[in-house]
């Protein structure tokens, strides 16, 4: 970034990491990353962005992708309390919402800090991921799935959680969904 009198200024990574987390548009973040190397690096560290709120529409979800969306949800952080996607294209199926999900099931099988044995030897159970996920909206998203919703909410072990920290709001107008007898149909808002 070119300054007055030839100067620039090209922080480092920790500088552009405490940038980075208070930039609230993906759109802004995802602009930040293509200045330069230091900002693309900072940019894929996992839990970056330390999101609540993760909003993809207009321009960023017109091109949006199932890798690119895995590449999100990798930076988005724990926190996550609402998803909302609006007006993503076809090829977009929703699959990467299981992504945070296989990087838990990684992590687990690598041996990372806090997974391994339980008590008395045993297996410990899957941990939930986004436990803090409050609402998923998904509007106009003619490619998302069934089997993408039911592993997320497979994920978050929708069954075992307590009511106050369930799921508040699903949302899926516009997608391609089954009822739990087969019958195919397609959401309209």
């Amino acid at each position: 970034m070119a300054l007055e009198h030839g100067a620039s200024f090209e922080p480092d990574e920790y500088l552009a990491t405490l940038v980075l987390r208070h930039v609230g548009d993906v759109r802004d973040r995802l602009a930040l990353e293509c200045v330069s190397r230091v900002w693309r690096a900072v940019g894929q560290i996992p839990g970056v962005w330390q999101s609540q709120d993760l909003t993809l529409s207009g321009d960023v979800a017109a091109r949006l992708t199932d890798a690119r969306f895995r590449q999100v949800l990798r930076r988005v952080g724990p926190n996550l309390r609402s998803m909302v996607v609006n007006d993503a294209p076809a090829a977009f199926t929703g699959e990467g919402l299981g992504a945070y999900a296989a990087l838990v099931d990684e992590a687990r099988r690598g041996g990372a800090p806090g997974v391994g044995e339980g008590q008395y030897g045993l297996p410990r159970p899957p941990a939930p991921v986004f436990t803090r996920l409050q609402t998923l909206d998904f509007a106009r998203c003619p490619g998302v799935s069934s089997p993408a919703v039911l592993g997320l909410l497979r994920a978050l072990l929708i069954d075992d959680a307590p009511k106050a920290e369930r799921l508040q709001r699903l949302a899926l107008a516009g997608c391609d969904v089954e009822n739990k007898a087969g019958i195919k149909h397609s959401t309209q808002t």
